[in-house]
């Protein structure tokens, strides 16, 4: 259940304030120039820690106070990052789906998460100039940032932040839609979470009235068909362990395919114009996780995630 939902931003730094302070008592040059070598010392100082050029506007930190259970919503977020999906975004009108993230342990452009509360984050590398970042441009970067922070009162604070950075190290924040998105996807599988659980269950009368013989079972309405009872184990097939293997190859052919000779580009989403994220070499073994008319969204067996148009792909042999 949401209760509070917003963008909170930074306060400004201290280099305006020493401005303020050197326009306000200005009585000779030697006073004017000491203070405006401090603000050249720590805007120097700051340049020199934070090593991304920021050209926009900072960021924009959606927070949101959900009634929710800690373990809830530590699962959900998990599983967003994990969708390989940054929601919100796009690079091409034709392509409203920005496929090619990753989970990650840690995003550079963020740096270590210094307050309470978990972070996660996802990751999608070699993006090209997603909508929705500020005045976001050339090839680069999208990373995203969940904190999970519980007060111990039973609310649960959630953190999201967004932010492309170009190949010249060009920081442009999120106009707010990714963030916003980002936690409809996670509000859902909170749904879906609390769903599993509200599913009737069969009780002991249903089982009971279902072992009894046929003759002294209680009519069934017209409306109502029962069950199918299950086979008995005793009357199931014994297989050979060549007629198991064989069953193994038969699966195999039905969810592994090959790169042919020349190998093949994994893009970062269905389409040909799509970042290629690694090129795979002939002869390479790929599983197929999600099917389209001309697109397979694949895994290969070091982990990487992508997609490879079908006609670059062949059966096992």
């Amino acid at each position: 259940m949401l209760t509070t939902y917003g963008y909170s931003r930074p306060a400004p730094g201290m280099p305006i304030h020493a401005a303020r302070a050197t326009n306000a008592y200005r009585p000779g040059v030697r006073t004017v120039f000491l203070p405006a070598c401090f603000i050249l010392l720590v805007a120097i100082s700051a340049a020199a820690s934070f090593p991304f050029k920021t050209r926009t506007d900072e960021l924009r930190t959606l927070v949101v106070r959900m009634e929710y259970p800690d373990a809830d919503v530590l699962q959900a977020v998990q599983e967003v990052t994990q969708d390989q999906i940054i929601h919100g975004t796009y690079s091409y009108d034709k392509e409203r789906i920005l496929y090619g993230a990753h989970s990650a342990n840690a995003a550079r452009v963020f740096g270590s998460w210094p307050g309470p509360g978990k972070a996660y984050y996802k990751v999608a590398d070699k993006i090209l100039s997603p909508r929705f970042f500020k005045d976001s441009q050339d090839i680069g970067t999208i990373s995203i940032r969940y904190v999970v922070q519980d007060d111990g009162s039973g609310v649960v604070v959630l953190l999201i932040d967004a932010i492309f950075v170009d190949a010249r190290n060009v920081r442009h924040p999120s106009e707010g839609n990714v963030e916003s998105s980002e936690y409809a996807a996670i509000e859902t599988h909170l749904k879906n979470l609390q769903a599993s659980r509200e599913r009737p269950v069969e009780g002991p009368a249903q089982t009971t009235a279902q072992s009894l013989p046929a003759a002294s079972a209680p009519a069934l309405p017209a409306a109502r068909v029962p069950h199918p009872e299950p086979v008995s184990d005793s009357f199931a097939p014994v297989l050979s362990v060549d007629e198991l293997q064989e069953e193994v190859r038969a699966l195999r052919h039905e969810v592994e395919l090959r790169v042919k000779g020349s190998g093949a580009p994994l893009k970062a989403a269905p389409f040909q114009s799509a970042a290629t994220l690694i090129t795979l070499p002939p002869q390479t073994d790929v599983l197929i996780v999600v099917l389209t008319p001309y697109w397979y969204g694949v895994e290969t067996a070091d982990g990487h995630h992508g997609w490879i148009h079908h006609s670059q792909l062949e059966p096992l042999p």
